[in-house]
């Protein structure tokens, strides 16, 4: 399976500096995409050679990073959000567990508020129930203080602009207020990546998943590279992604990743709650321009949001105090967090291609059931080896 992160009050500082320029790249980059950069270049009337060496340099100061985000609705999967607080002691058997079931697509250690993981999934729709019976079974091994499961929608990715960004200064100004302002005028439409799906068509082949997950990995990747790697014709991969990938709408847009806040900065996983969808849906479109904000999905049946947050430590008390006046204002009825630990690395990896075949997900659940009662197994077993060997010691 394929693995895949002098200052006034209100501003800050670049630890290496965006300038206009860059950010005009950048926000065209999530705009149009990675994989014509004459077009893009001509979108936004600027030399190819300057979009060339500019992309360079973002990459290599800022640790840029291209990929396709996969309408997984079209592919017949299902999103879940899984979070889950260890009992001490079972931080590392978590991750295994969690990671026991093939379809994860992300999971992220927590140091805050509990101390935990949390996962997201892609589950094949005819297997909800079984994933359900899963994450059941997990809190029942003693392991964990808790585990919850929520489904939600696609995640819609929220790449930068250059709003907040003082391109005199070149630095970035969290404006609070004025954002708390704006919400309210906000429209009601959520993109289609944030309505609950009705129906999860299966629009996608077998080479239609692996040049996906290519382009999950690296959004540049040339096709007649992939066509290398898959021992494939180029023909036969210019046609599936012409007529499939794109044709069918596989990709629901781009993510431009890179760190462009200071060194302290942390990643979090915001729940939100509204009373209602309309404050629900403003919420969500007043954050479609932020800096801070990175990816948003709805949880299904719920007026509610995950949200995706990257922000500068100096800012957090801040974003708290904003939070809790949009709860005095009803715009909010509630919110919680975890922190992304920075020093545990990411569990990371794209759609599970190696279960398709035929045309369907395979989804073996007793060898998901029976891989987890292995893992708790022989970690108890070790431990009690372990404790033996000390007594006669």
């Amino acid at each position: 399976m394929s693995a895949h992160s002098p200052v006034t009050r209100g501003t800050l500082e670049m630890r290496k500096q965006l300038d206009r320029t860059d950010i005009k790249i950048l926000e065209a980059l999530g705009v149009f995409g990675p994989r014509n950069i004459e077009k893009l270049a001509e979108k936004i009337e600027m030399p190819v050679q300057t979009v060339r060496d500019r992309t360079q340099r973002l990459t290599s100061l800022f640790s840029l990073h291209l990929q396709a985000n996969i309408y997984h609705t079209f592919i017949g999967l299902k999103k879940a959000f899984v979070f889950a607080k260890a009992n001490p002691g079972y931080e590392d058997l978590l991750k295994e567990c969690l990671k026991a079931e093939g379809y994860y697509l992300y999971v992220a250690r927590t140091y805050a508020p509990p101390k935990g993981y949390y996962g997201i999934y892609g589950i094949p729709i005819e297997h909800t129930a079984d994933f359900e019976h899963f994450i059941k079974e997990i809190g029942e091994l003693n392991i964990t203080e808790s585990i919850n499961l929520f489904w939600s929608t696609c995640i819609q990715t929220i790449n930068l602009t250059d709003s907040w960004f003082n391109q005199k200064s070149n630095t970035w100004i969290f404006d609070w207020e004025k954002w708390v302002k704006t919400i309210e005028n906000q429209g009601t439409q959520l993109p289609p990546t944030l309505v609950e799906a009705e129906f999860y068509p299966q629009r996608a082949d077998e080479i239609d998943l692996l040049v996906l997950a290519e382009l999950e990995k690296d959004a540049t990747c040339r096709l007649r590279d992939i066509a290398r790697m898959l021992k494939l014709s180029p023909h036969k991969v210019q046609y599936h992604f012409t007529n499939h990938v794109i044709g069918k709408g596989l990709i629901e847009g781009y993510a431009v990743l890179l760190r462009y806040f200071e060194k302290e900065s942390d990643v979090f996983c915001f729940r939100f709650d509204f009373n209602n969808n309309e404050d629900m849906a403003k919420f969500a479109l007043s954050l479609m321009s932020k800096p801070f904000a990175r990816g948003i999905s709805k949880i299904f049946g719920q007026s509610a949001l995950f949200v995706h947050i990257y922000l500068p430590r100096r800012e957090f008390g801040d974003l708290m105090n904003t939070l809790s006046g949009l709860v005095r204002k009803s715009i909010l009825s509630n919110y919680e967090y975890v922190i992304e630990d920075p020093s545990s690395p990411l569990e990371q990896q794209t759609i599970s291609y190696e279960f398709f075949e035929n045309g369907t997900w395979m989804y073996n659940h007793k060898e998901h059931l029976d891989k987890l009662h292995s893992l708790v197994n022989n970690y108890r077993l070790e431990k009690t080896t372990l404790n033996k060997s000390r007594i006669n010691h």
